[in-house]
């Protein structure tokens, strides 16, 4: 496998090893211990390791045991996609694929070849590819994406339009072009070679037809995830749930992206994910599959539990070393840079500088996560804006909403803020991929700060939960009568959500008002939660909810850590309760 190395690059300002404290080496070794450990099953997954075949249906176990070949290849046929070859029996199916006989009939040769290619089983491949397979063109052209450089965008040209369309959609996810591979699935919807399919033994026409438009429209929603609207992507999802034989595997995530967009677009639960478990399954995808679900998840996982990320990004990272895929390799070895990242923000990752050096020699999708990384790490705004620049020419639209909030938070500027807004009112992004939520509140006020008003600027204050800068974001809306009758609303909205004195007082000043403004605030006010707090004390006592010493809410607001015991004491003795964990539970309580 590639290995990634950091080595002295003083006018980038990474250190280089020896610039590596020992002890704070021993540290992260430590945490990231412990999220292993939190990790093992995940980490125990292989996806190479022989599975039962309990699962397959009961005439085709039978026949493959007896080397019945005439009754294999009848089973076999009803089953088994020569092009699509993940479905609801999953590994347990290629598997006894790969054991098929050599030479014996061209179609088990041709099965054997597709799932060689998901195995990363290059060997098997050209043993295949010896016994003139159905169509040598795809296996070798698939061979060619998996293993093509860092800095190959191109797919490999076919013999006709369809290995055009089956090569781009691999070849974008792997170079990382979001926008390339957006217009890809777009295209899909349109693309229907009947011919092909009537033609090709390989294909079995009645569960290609069930299976074709659950397949358009995941990866439709995944390539909206990426570089698109949000909005249409959990549209997608929905339609998906229900599309499909009910075992299948892009089915069976359908839910854990429509959980995972509800999140990225605000909605404050959080999703149970299905995902890692439902790939250890002997009826899970194969390899290849499973690196592909991971890839399309990770930027929405993200924003969610940072051991789940951890751990599929390292799964993804062994999956593309035993494939042998260098630019796989690399998007998920940048993943679990990220993943590591988050959980020690505070210090240079030591792979960094070989990530960025890696990057440099890569194709444009592949720089644009390496290059927030480094930004992530020096926050300078003009990293940032390199990074949005990179972001922009691939379309990779979750990435450059996150670079420009974090310009909006360091430097706002009118130029990058107005982009920002119009970027936030179009995709639906409301939780930015790799922005902590306190840049993330920062990015509105600064928004706010430069005279912006929209809705979209009122949601963002309102999902980084800090009800100080929410507040002040509120009210520059509401008291700004040139601003979006909507936005305006949205502000009336927040208040009622805050429950503090201020956002009260605010709340019955507006519901004087005889117009739309004072109806809302009126509604508002006869249904929002009171805590009695202020916005200050609510933000303190959600950070203690959530874990945090004093010292690290005091780092956290920039305040000092007399200031949090005070106001930790005074929210405990406004809602009664005897210590901080019991004021944050009487909170929550509140505000659900």
């Amino acid at each position: 496998s590639w290995a990634f190395q950091s080595w002295d690059s003083p006018g980038l300002g990474f250190p280089d090893w020896g610039a590596w404290p020992e002890s704070d080496l021993t540290e992260l070794s430590t945490d990231l211990t412990r999220a292993t450990d939190r990790s093992e099953r995940v980490d125990s997954i292989d996806l190479w390791a022989p599975v039962n075949r309990a699962g397959l249906p009961p005439d085709l176990v039978l026949a493959f045991e007896r080397s019945d070949w005439g009754q294999t290849r009848a089973a076999l046929a009803n089953i088994m996609d020569g092009i699509t070859t993940d479905g609801a029996f999953g590994r347990a199916l290629l598997q006894l694929v790969l054991q098929l006989p050599l030479g014996v009939d061209r179609l088990f040769d041709s099965y054997r070849a597709a799932a060689s290619v998901d195995h990363g089983d290059w060997d098997g491949l050209r043993l295949c590819v010896a016994e003139a397979p159905i169509d040598r063109t795809q296996f070798l052209g698939m061979r060619d994406v998996l293993l093509a450089p860092l800095d190959q965008v191109i797919p490999p040209k076919g013999a006709g339009p369809e290995h055009e369309m089956l090569f781009s959609g691999y070849e974008y996810q792997f170079s990382q072009m979001s926008r390339a591979f957006l217009h890809w699935a777009r295209r899909m919807l349109r693309f229907q070679p009947t011919d092909l399919i009537w033609a090709r033994p390989d294909v079995p026409a009645s569960r290609h037809f069930r299976h074709r438009r659950l397949q358009d429209e995941m990866l439709l929603a995944f390539a909206e995830a990426q570089g698109g609207r949000l909005q249409t992507a959990m549209a997608l999802a929905l339609d998906a749930i229900n599309l499909g034989d009910a075992d299948e595997p892009l089915r069976l995530c359908a839910p854990d992206l429509e959980g995972l967009l509800a999140l990225a677009m605000g909605d404050e639960r959080r999703p149970v994910l299905r995902l890692l478990a439902d790939l250890s399954k002997p009826t899970g995808p194969s390899p290849l599959g499973a690196w592909q679900m991971l890839v399309y998840f990770l930027p929405l996982v993200s924003l969610g539990d940072l051991d789940t990320l951890t751990a599929s990004a390292r799964l993804a990272e062994r999956i593309a070393s035993r494939l042998g895929s260098p630019r796989g390799q690399f998007v998920a070895h940048s993943w679990r840079v990220a993943a590591e990242h988050l959980a020690r923000p505070a210090r240079v990752h030591p792979e960094l500088a070989g990530l960025r050096a890696q990057a440099e020699h890569s194709g444009p999708g592949l720089q644009v996560l390496a290059q927030l990384l480094s930004a992530l790490n020096s926050r300078r705004p003009d990293e940032f804006a390199s990074t949005a620049r990179t972001s922009c020419r691939v379309g990779n639209m979750w990435a450059l909403v996150s670079s420009l909030t974090w310009i909006a938070a360091l430097n706002p500027n009118a130029h990058s803020g107005r982009w920002l807004c119009a970027l936030l009112e179009a995709t639906g992004w409301r939780r930015p991929v790799l922005v902590p939520a306190e840049i993330a509140a920062d990015a509105a006020l600064g928004l706010a700060s430069l005279g912006f008003r929209g809705r979209a600027v009122v949601e963002l204050a309102s999902t980084a939960g800090r009800p100080n800068i929410l507040l002040d974001v509120a009210l520059r809306h509401v008291d700004d009568t040139a601003a979006p009758l909507e936005a305006r609303l949205a502000a009336v909205e927040a208040l009622g959500t805050l429950g503090t004195t201020r956002a009260g007082e605010v709340l019955a000043r507006l519901g004087r008002r005889n117009d739309e403004l004072g109806r809302r605030a009126r509604l508002v006010s006869e249904r929002r939660r009171r805590t009695g707090l202020s916005e200050r004390e609510v933000e303190v006592l959600q950070l203690a909810g959530e874990g945090l010493t004093n010292r690290e809410i005091a780092e956290r607001l920039s305040l000092s850590q007399h200031t949090i015991a005070r106001h930790l004491a005074n929210a405990r003795a406004k809602l009664g309760a005897a210590n901080r964990t019991e004021a944050a539970v009487m909170l929550e309580e509140l505000e659900v």
